[in-house]
């Protein structure tokens, strides 16, 4: 029977390094924001959407989504992130769904940022890839080139990462060196 095991953590918390770690140990992952950049890709299922609900504002002239200018105005405008939430998310869970219906792994990682805040279920168990708040921010704003009021406000839209530590099977700490995450990764995958 196949395992299901969900990896969240908030923005810059080190979701995308626990996965290319699992990937680098032959694990399937699948990662929910490639498989939205997929789907936003020209002619996308969600390409599609977006444009048809939004028109062209968010489009370069090559006909490609601005995601810059989509992420901006998503988190600066609360109603706006809402109502793209509800036009994606259909998409997206069908999407996923399918993924990892169609994988031939016994053990299949599906790393999905809003794990929580969206609701999804079905897995054996959730590891969560946790930093303090003040962590994510510095590290958001040294990664995207942010203002710390960018950063706060992106950090901020989310979950507060404490509140997903009691939600989690597993926390796997980010605070400190690569190597100290990656032992920790080694204790926990022998413990499977």
């Amino acid at each position: 029977m196949k395992k299901i095991i969900g990896i969240t953590g908030g923005i810059a918390t080190g979701k995308s390094r626990v996965s290319a770690f699992l990937k680098s140990h032959g694990y399937e992952v699948i990662d929910a924001d490639l498989v939205v950049r997929e789907l936003q890709a020209i002619g996308g299922r969600l390409y599609l959407a977006i444009y048809d609900t939004f028109g062209q504002i968010f489009f370069l002239e090559n006909g490609e989504l601005d995601r810059v200018k989509l992420g901006d105005a998503i988190f600066s405008d609360v109603k706006m992130k809402e109502r793209l939430s509800v036009i994606q998310d259909k998409i997206i869970r069908q999407e996923l769904l399918d993924r990892c219906q169609a994988s031939k792994s016994d053990v299949v990682f599906m790393d999905i940022p809003l794990l929580f805040e969206k609701n999804y279920t079905g897995f054996d168990e959730i590891w969560l890839v946790y930093a303090p708040r003040e962590t994510q921010i510095e590290r958001l704003m040294k990664r995207n080139k942010l203002s710390r009021v960018d950063a706060i406000k992106r950090v901020d839209s989310q979950m507060p990462i404490a509140d997903k530590r009691a939600l989690a099977t597993r926390i796997i700490e980010n605070c400190d060196t690569i190597d100290v995450l990656e032992t920790q990764l080694i204790t926990i995958i022998n413990e499977m």
